[in-house]
């Protein structure tokens, strides 16, 4: 998003409120369609987001809960890529020794 004018959008939020939602609405489903093959799960996210918003109570309050959310995804993400390396070492160790005793 390099072409991202924050002042732009914090303006019409502040001037219109229901013009900035409306655009902001355009240009989400723009982003979305803009990836083809990942249109439901990138619709599936913004959703997750938008719910999270609305039932937060504050912004601060959203923040911190998405903030969340993205840690346990992270944490997950570490996770899977720790035991993705153990395999691959197992199966390092496994085509060596099959080499060796041939």
């Amino acid at each position: 998003m390099g072409g991202f004018d924050f002042d732009y959008w914090k303006h019409l939020a502040e001037r219109d409120p229901v013009a900035y939602f409306e655009a902001r609405e355009r240009a989400l489903r723009q982003f979305i369609a803009s990836h083809p093959g990942q249109e439901a799960m990138l619709s599936e996210l913004q959703a997750r987001i938008d719910s999270t918003r609305v039932l937060a109570g504050s912004p601060v309050q959203a923040c911190r809960e998405l903030l969340g959310q993205m840690e346990d995804q992270l944490m997950l993400l570490s996770f899977r890529l720790s035991e993705l390396q153990r395999e691959a070492i197992a199966m390092q160790n496994l085509v060596g020794s099959n080499i060796v005793t041939r």
